[in-house]
């Protein structure tokens, strides 16, 4: 039987984190489990999910329908979509059977591209590499998650460049619907000689098809995103601001002068360093810009966000000695003088 294919490259950097991350992870559960109750998904319809932050990773390979299970998303820090599509295609070259004299090959494979940010790395040569030898024998649909996507670099590689608004769980579970729709449609109607892809109606609440560069919006950097460890499990975790404010009624936090406001804190494994990209940080921010500060989702110690001289976040119970679980220096926290002061920003 010859197989379909169907690559999902999905962006797992630390501007994914909270809902988005969540939200995907429930969709391919979601995705497979409605897959699996279409017969012409079951016979042909092969999955592989590539996660890739500051790093790329296949944590499935090609697997049958009926046998693939949804792995567990890590995080990381960066999104080197350019070393993305190089993963992707070094994968596809290995693994998607041509067509020879002496026998039929897998059918024209499809890739689901979904990220919600901007690439942090050299792209050009990647996009070069696509265009040239990949173009026309792959479907790309890429799918920009939230306002911030960088629409405009997903037109370079792709004419099903599609924006995604999903605020609400309904919203993404419809997406996800949709995808699934799209891959059943691909299933029944796979030809070696098509020229487009299947794709299931849009519903335009929450998608858009991006028909032009001018469509695509510029990214600003609205995330603050941070990287600190537990000083008790020594596991990291992420601490994510915004720009747009939350909702302060009925709160005691002042909006002051403050661009960024916290939106959660999020635990991580160890694998989060797996993925993230091993460069060096060298930009910074001024804690004065961030409003709000939260407590550490490992062991509970109220102060999420102390930093130590090493310029490593760590969490602490409050004032007195500590060990930094970065560099293994003793450290000892007081009362602070009320100024700001420069702390690493993760890449996003």
């Amino acid at each position: 039987m010859r197989r379909l294919p169907i690559f999902f490259l999905l962006d797992v950097s630390e501007s994914m984190v909270g809902d988005n991350h969540r939200q995907m992870q429930q969709g391919l559960e979601r995705l497979v489990k409605a897959l699996r109750t279409d017969p012409h998904a079951l016979e042909t319809v092969h999955l592989s999910v590539i996660a890739f932050a500051g790093q790329t990773r296949t944590l499935t390979p090609l697997t049958e329908l009926a046998m693939f299970y949804p792995p567990r998303l890590p995080i990381g820090a960066g999104t080197s979509l350019g070393a993305a599509l190089e993963h992707l295609m070094n994968d596809i070259k290995r693994n998607v059977i041509k067509t020879t004299p002496e026998r039929k090959g897998d059918w024209k494979p499809v890739v689901y591209l979904m990220t919600d940010g901007k690439p942090t790395d050299e792209i050009k040569d990647a996009i070069a590499r696509w265009n040239s030898y990949f173009a026309k024998s792959v479907t790309l649909v890429a799918i920009g998650i939230g306002k911030h996507a960088s629409l405009d670099v997903l037109k370079q590689i792709s004419e099903n460049v599609l924006h995604l608004d999903a605020s609400t769980d309904a919203d993404f579970r419809d997406f996800i619907d949709w995808v699934t729709m799209s891959v059943v449609a691909q299933s029944r109607s796979v030809s070696t000689t098509e020229k487009g892809v299947s794709l299931a109606k849009i519903n335009p609440d929450i998608l858009s098809l991006v028909n032009d560069i001018s469509q695509a919006n510029k990214v600003d950097e609205d995330f603050v995103i941070l990287n600190g460890r537990c000083q008790k499990s020594r596991l990291p975790y992420l601490i994510k601001y915004e720009r747009s404010a939350p909702n302060f009624e009925n709160t005691n936090i002042s909006m002051g002068g403050s661009q960024y406001y916290l939106t959660g804190v999020f635990a991580l494994e160890q694998d989060y360093f797996d993925l993230s990209d091993t460069r060096c940080l060298t930009r910074t921010i001024n804690t004065n810009e961030l409003v709000g500060a939260p407590g550490c989702p490992h062991c509970g110690n109220p102060y999420g966000f102390a930093m130590c001289r090493c310029g490593q976040i760590m969490c602490i119970h409050g004032d007195g000695p500590a060990t930094c679980p970065t560099c293994e220096q003793a450290c000892n926290f007081g009362p602070g003088n009320g100024q700001g002061f420069d702390v690493s920003r993760g890449r996003g």
